[in-house]
């Protein structure tokens, strides 16, 4: 398993991992209208243009940006998860991350590439002067709690999160030394 900064000319792949994993593990999570209107307007192509301009921004201006795009590559070469994370905007001290994207092929999950994608994230943002560590988990993805507890993360808050009109419960979990994170 090889752990690699994402390139633009990954990102077809990182856009179909990433609707086929979002689309597996929320479909128990959120409204069957909400997920069937998920399904039927975000393509792979359409996550995959998102991802493309994500990661061109990024080597644009690579000083400037605080942000990392990681996928993880089996030894076939493949894409089996994407993970992407960046200092907070709404921070100003500038020492606050946060994990926007952590998507793992339901082929290749529990064999610890979400684990190592998390700790790989954090260790890109300490050495951008990052020091504590956000993300939000929807209130009903109880396996994705699980595995971040399992992490060291703590539940710290409460927020929604909006599934185009649809307001869904979500909670925070945050490592408020991501040096214990790395540790683990």
């Amino acid at each position: 398993m090889l752990i690699r900064d994402a390139q633009v000319d990954d990102a077809a792949a990182m856009g179909q991992l990433m609707v086929t994993a979002w689309l597996a593990a929320h479909r128990r999570h959120i409204p069957p209208a909400a997920w069937e209107r998920r399904r039927e307007r975000w393509t792979p192509e359409v996550s995959a243009s998102g991802w493309e301009r994500c990661l061109r921004e990024r080597d644009a201006s690579p000083d400037l940006t605080r942000a990392c795009y990681l996928v993880a590559e089996d030894n076939q070469g493949s894409i089996v998860g994407v993970a992407a994370a960046a200092a907070a905007e709404a921070d100003p001290t500038g020492t606050l991350g946060e994990v926007g994207s952590l998507y793992v092929h339901p082929d290749h999950q529990t064999r610890g590439i979400g684990g190592r994608l998390v700790r790989e994230l954090a260790a890109r943002l300490e050495q951008m002067g990052v020091r504590s560590l956000h993300v939000g988990v929807l209130t009903a993805n109880v396996d994705a709690q699980r595995f971040y507890e399992a992490l060291g993360a703590q539940h710290v808050g409460d927020r929604h999160f909006d599934e185009d009109g649809v307001l869904l419960p979500e909670r925070i979990y945050a490592w408020p030394d991501i040096t214990r994170l790395l540790r683990s």
